[in-house]
């Protein structure tokens, strides 16, 4: 018998094979790490969205002076179809150029839009009148929902977030109505 050194055609190829098995699984471990590390990305930018909005709005709903219809502000409806069904009064500070400052939001591509007008006359503002382009939220699926019920002096939020994906959360909050009303 010859002293052979060396791997045979049968070593090699058992060998590669098996090599090839552990990189692609290693791979595939690698690929699902990755999408599990974005799509939890994701589900934490539509949790910290919702809890932005709602915070914002509950935020801006306790310090209003007043709690206005939509119904009540002319042509609001036609000019921010999807509105909250409510606009916000708050008094300006003395001094202030403004004594009253009126908001809403709506939504528009995905996204809760904040609108506000400010005035010095005591008649309510026409929507024309509000102005401004703020963004509170986006990823927003549906405020289907968002009411405000005035005889019981409370503000129902629900809002619906999602992503591309499908996957979506709802956010749904009552606030009670500590100011006067007007409906």
């Amino acid at each position: 018998m010859k002293d052979r050194k060396g791997f045979t055609l049968i070593e090699l190829i058992l060998t590669l094979s098996i090599s090839s098995l552990i990189f692609f699984t290693l791979i595939s471990v690698l690929k699902f790490t990755v999408n599990s590390y974005k799509l939890g990305e994701m589900e934490d930018e539509l949790i910290l969205n919702g809890k932005y909005v709602v915070e914002f709005i509950k935020k801006e709903i306790r310090s209003a002076d007043k709690i206005i219809s939509s119904d009540k502000i002319e042509f609001l409806h036609e000019e921010f179809g999807e509105n909250v069904g409510f606009v916000v009064m708050k008094y300006n500070n003395p001094g202030e150029y403004y004594k009253y400052n009126y908001s809403t939001y709506y939504l528009k591509d995905n996204k809760i839009i904040r609108v506000a007008a400010n005035t010095n006359d005591e008649k309510l503002p026409r929507a024309r009148m509000f102005r401004g382009y703020n963004e509170v939220a986006e990823h927003i699926v549906s405020i289907e929902g968002t009411k405000a019920d005035f005889s019981k002096r409370t503000i129902d939020l629900n809002i619906t977030l999602g992503d591309r994906d499908g996957m979506s959360t709802k956010f749904s909050t009552t606030i009670f109505i500590r100011c006067p009303v007007l409906y």
